[in-house]
C-alpha cells in the first residue's frame, strides 16, 4: 500500500519566516552646488532670516562674490539697513 493522501510521516516542514525587505539605510544628501548655496542666501535675506550685514558678508565670500553680485545690486535701499553695534 501506497502513503495515503495525510500522512505525514515524511520530514517535517517547518514555514521559514521571511524578514521584510526594509529600504536603504538613509546617507547624507550631496553637497550643494556654489550657486544653489547663493540661492538660499538670497531667499533667506528675501524672507528675512538674514540681515543686510549678513547678505554683503556672505557675498564676500570667494565662492559666492560673482554669484551674489547681483543680488545685493538688487537690494532696495530701504532693506539696506546696518546693524549697530554695542
Amino acid at each position: 500500500m501506497g502513503a495515503e493522501a495525510g500522512d505525514f510521516t515524511g520530514t517535517a516542514q517547518v514555514p521559514v519566516a521571511v524578514p521584510p525587505l526594509s529600504p536603504p539605510p538613509p546617507c547624507a544628501p550631496a553637497h550643494p552646488t556654489d550657486r544653489e548655496l547663493a540661492t538660499l542666501v538670497g531667499e533667506l535675506f528675501t524672507e528675512g532670516t538674514l540681515s543686510w550685514d549678513q547678505l554683503r558678508t556672505l557675498g564676500n565670500v570667494g565662492e559666492l562674490r560673482n554669484l551674489l553680485t547681483d543680488t545685493i545690486a538688487e537690494v532696495p535701499l530701504a532693506r539696506r539697513i546696518t546693524e549697530r553695534r554695542s
